[in-house]
């Protein structure tokens, strides 16, 4: 028997569908839901993981960074309102600025200079690595196995291994 996947386990594939994992860049927790039980939004989650991955740069390029990534969120969600996109939609062009910014932060900081197809390569990677973790955890049997809660826990630190 088919047995639908508990709240928490729906709230964190729909975060990995956007690219957003458990654990930020730096091994920090990204958690799901803040202290008083409420979730945390999409957008505030992949802002904990562009925070994550600036953790390697000076606090001055990190700054600079978190304004520019900022700054053209801004423009795509401006952009998509006067498109008449709303709701689920926005929430994940606006997401997809700031975890494409992550992941490309986080090559940075490791890397230095990176050219653009490979920060191009990284930002796919990572959202095809989530991809697969998202049906992993959204599987039956993963579900199943653990009376109807996955134990399973993504490990953003192998990512770029």
């Amino acid at each position: 028997m088919h047995q639908d996947p508990p709240d928490d386990i729906l709230i964190l594939a729909e975060r990995l569908r956007l690219g957003i994992p458990l654990h930020g860049m730096d091994g920090r927790d990204i958690p799901v839901c803040d202290g008083a039980g409420r979730s945390y939004a999409p957008i505030e989650a992949a802002l904990m993981l562009l925070r994550s991955a600036l953790t390697g740069m000076s606090d001055d390029e990190a700054d600079a960074y978190l304004d520019e990534a900022v700054e053209r969120a801004i423009l795509v969600e401006d952009a998509a309102v006067a498109a008449g996109i709303h709701g689920g939609e926005l929430d994940a062009r606006i997401t997809g600025v700031l975890v494409s910014a992550a992941v490309r932060a986080d090559v940075i900081s490791r890397q230095g200079v990176a050219s653009p197809s490979e920060l191009n390569r990284a930002t796919l990677a990572w959202y095809e690595l989530n991809h697969l973790r998202r049906a992993s955890l959204l599987s039956p049997r993963a579900t199943q196995r653990h009376g109807g809660r996955s134990s399973w826990e993504p490990d953003a630190s192998r990512l770029m291994a």
